[in-house]
């Protein structure tokens, strides 16, 4: 697992939208297993209503439904193929994401967003 921070230095968000261009280069998921406590963007009581308790989706369904969201301040993300964990993001308290996966990914991951210091 690696650490990386949510906001960059130059104040941009890094978000599960930042994070799906590097997710297309490693995987290909089928399913993704979601659970959000809080997020911000279109549909957002909705998702974290329906989410909350866990909520899965194909890879279309889940894009479809987070693409109004900008922010998410409390959420779990995983990704599945073949009924195989591939990776999963977790942030916690609008301050960083907790990303695990393979290390080439993980590494990917570290390099892009850099690491979180408290």
């Amino acid at each position: 697992m690696v650490i990386v921070r949510q906001h960059g230095e130059a104040g941009q968000l890094f978000d599960i939208s930042s994070f799906l261009a590097d997710v297309d280069c490693f995987f290909r998921p089928e399913q993704w297993q979601i659970s959000v406590e809080s997020c911000l963007g279109s549909n957002a009581l909705s998702i974290e209503e329906a989410s909350f308790p866990g909520l899965c989706l194909s890879d279309a369904e889940f894009r479809s439904l987070y693409r109004g969201i900008y922010q998410t301040i409390d959420g779990r993300f995983c990704g599945f193929a073949k009924g195989q964990r591939l990776f999963e993001f977790v942030v916690v308290d609008s301050s960083y994401w907790e990303v695990t996966g393979p290390p080439a990914f993980e590494a990917h991951i570290l390099a892009t967003y850099g690491a979180w210091n408290r």
